[in-house]
């Protein structure tokens, strides 16, 4: 029993060091690559780890214990990017201030066949309504649809509302006839100059530089690169031979993710760096808070989540339900966050976040 015991200490002896490692990829960034990717995602499980090992070894003697638990006290670093504590909102704040959401639509539920379900295209009119009435006064919307009929004519729709502005990509693989897909930029104040550029199918980025009375703001829209992962598909697997091909086939996605990524945002750095102006950058990053995206971006920005969020600020609705990938980063010497809320509404398979901004003087 007690070679048993030993043999048990060493491995999670093992296991404190593999976590150190973790803490430093995420803390420091020291390198991208696929394997660091998977290991800075494994952050929250490592934590569950150390948390049930705290009362296990607690059991084998009272020294012990204190390993855990000194891991799980280091791992507290990070603890702002998981969770904010309901910061109050600033209503009273004078000066220049606006408000940005960022919402992936899922192509306004263009894939359910309305046509056929009068229910679901009864759900994209709530929904076209519900984005319109946001009170946002800018729009970033990945997986963006519109074309000329009725259900998906959201130009209109939004135009009413006061969105008169807007940016979408502009290269010709995405000028389809009579409809577009993908990033799109609205807005309630002048558009004053943007730029685009496509990764892949809807993925990309673009940027616009609104003014806004006497002050000009640079948002920066982004899709990183969509794993389209099936989660639910994986775990409804009965048979070994699908599990091992789902899970293969999940493997390859996320290291595909993590390489892509990585490329993607070394030019989001160089659109931020090369900026006259305060810059937000948000939208769907595909990434949570552990990973390098999120790593890079925090070196020269912050989060308005971790300084104005709620709770866990989970935004995606599918499988594996607990993470938070849709972000907000601003420039902290130019910008102040005032609010930001997420909020659980079910039209698409991510939930829309907002926050509110002041432009300092």
């Amino acid at each position: 029993m007690k070679r048993l015991q030993n043999f048990l200490w060493f491995l999670y002896e093992c296991f404190a060091f593999y976590t150190l490692i973790v803490y430093a990829l995420i803390f420091w960034i020291p390198f991208d690559g696929w394997l660091a990717g998977f290991m800075m995602m494994s952050f929250p499980v490592v934590m569950i780890i150390h948390v049930i090992s705290v009362p296990v070894w607690y059991i084998f003697g009272k020294k012990k214990a204190l390993l855990p638990i000194a891991m799980l006290l280091l791992g507290c670093l990070f603890l702002p990017r998981t969770f904010a504590f309901g910061h109050e909102p600033e209503s009273n704040a004078s000066g220049n201030t606006f408000s940005i959401m960022n919402y992936n639509t899922h192509f306004f539920m263009r894939n359910s066949e309305p046509q056929h379900h009068p229910e679901v295209k009864e759900a994209i009119e709530v929904m076209k309504a519900w984005v319109a009435n946001s009170g946002a006064d800018v729009l970033c919307m990945p997986e963006y649809y519109e074309d000329h009929k009725k259900t998906f004519n959201l130009r209109e729709v939004l135009s009413n509302a006061g969105y008169k502005y807007n940016s979408k990509f502009k290269i010709d693989e995405h000028k389809q006839q009579n409809h577009y897909e993908g990033v799109i930029m609205y807005s309630k104040y002048p558009i004053i100059s943007s730029r685009d550029t496509v990764f892949e199918a809807q993925n990309g980025m673009i940027q616009i530089d609104i003014k806004i009375r006497q002050d000009t703001v640079r948002v920066i829209g982004v899709h990183l690169y969509s794993m389209m992962l099936n989660l639910s598909k994986l775990a409804n697997q009965k048979k070994m031979k699908g599990i091992k091909r789902e899970s293969k086939f999940t493997f390859e996605r996320m290291k595909s993710g993590f390489l892509q990524r990585s490329t993607e945002v070394a030019i989001l750095e160089s659109w931020i760096e090369d900026s006259p102006y305060p810059v937000i950058a948000c939208g769907d990053f595909n990434e949570v808070p552990y990973g390098y995206v999120y790593g890079r971006l925090k070196k020269t920005m912050n989060n308005a989540f971790e300084e104005k969020g709620r709770g866990f600020g989970f935004t995606f609705k599918n499988l594996p339900y607990f993470i938070r990938i849709d972000h907000q980063f601003y420039t902290p010497k130019s910008l102040a966050p005032l609010d930001f809320e997420t909020f659980k509404v079910n039209y698409s398979d991510h939930y829309p976040v907002m926050g509110k901004y002041l432009i300092k003087k």
